[in-house]
């Protein structure tokens, strides 16, 4: 516990399976989590307190955002800081999914698929850096240069292994990781840290749907994960959370697969 305990925390899509598992953890630990989506300020003010009073610890606060439109990332960010005297941790969640084989990918999904996914993260990323490297960095044993913030980004295990039917995604999770990666490689002498969580076949939004509406997806799936079972929406948030937390200070670069094996070669 409180492992988070004075740290301001941004999340986007915060009230989506993984997002909200993320903003609950988060919260659990002690941080003061801004909850961001498109939801209006007067319904996301009701999750939040909901939020807060499920996880008995930190404080949760709600502001209305865009994720792919620079202009409302900045003004999210703007707010924050009208209120808060620092970002340390940004976690971008927003993600959309178009699945179609590729002789059916339309222009329109594409599009909608990366300006989201891929646009939308450099936007947040950006944004978010520019405001962490002029924080002052904060010292800890065995980082004497000091932390400014992290940013983490919710990638897939697919940004390495294309799946069937899922060409627009697939690519912009892909771009996701170098993205993030040159990010870590630029920004660390700034003392910025950036990282990935790469979930695999999580029984959480469209797998969810996929699963309970088609009788032959769940085996299909499974059988794609050596653990032989879906991951979950916690197991991807305590990701997150370690990230996010003290312990992954000498970290940057990573992405941290919770997928059961499934990014493996098949060897069966």
């Amino acid at each position: 516990m409180n492992r988070l305990t004075g740290k301001t925390i941004v999340v986007t899509a915060a009230y989506g399976d993984i997002g909200r598992a993320t903003c609950l953890r988060c919260c659990e630990e002690g941080a003061t989590v801004i909850m961001t989506g498109l939801k209006p300020q007067a319904e996301g003010d009701v999750l939040a307190s909901r939020l807060a009073a499920e996880a008995k610890a930190g404080k949760a606060e709600y502001v209305s955002c865009d994720a792919s439109s620079r202009k409302s990332i900045d003004a999210m960010f703007a707010n924050v800081l009208s209120r808060h005297p620092r970002i340390d941790v940004v976690i971008g969640n927003a993600a959309t999914v178009h699945n179609a084989k590729f002789l059916e990918v339309t222009t329109e999904h594409w599009h909608e698929t990366l300006d989201l996914n891929l646009t939308g993260s450099f936007h947040l990323g950006q944004a978010a850096a520019r405001i962490m490297v002029t924080q002052k960095p904060q010292s800890r044993p065995g980082i004497e240069r000091g932390v400014r913030g992290k940013i983490l980004f919710n990638s897939s295990w697919v940004q390495d292994t294309p799946w069937p039917d899922g060409t627009c995604y697939v690519v912009s999770k892909a771009g996701l990781k170098m993205m993030a990666q040159s990010m870590a490689q630029e920004l660390a002498v700034e003392g910025v840290r950036v990282n990935l969580v790469a979930p695999g076949i999580i029984m959480a939004g469209l797998t969810k749907q996929v699963y309970e509406n088609s009788p032959d997806y769940g085996p299909r799936a499974t059988a794609a994960v050596p653990l032989r079972e879906f991951g979950t929406t916690m197991q991807c948030a305590e990701a997150f959370l370690f990230l996010a937390s003290d312990e992954s200070d000498y970290i940057t670069g990573i992405s941290m697969l919770v997928d059961g094996g499934a990014s493996l070669p098949r060897r069966d």
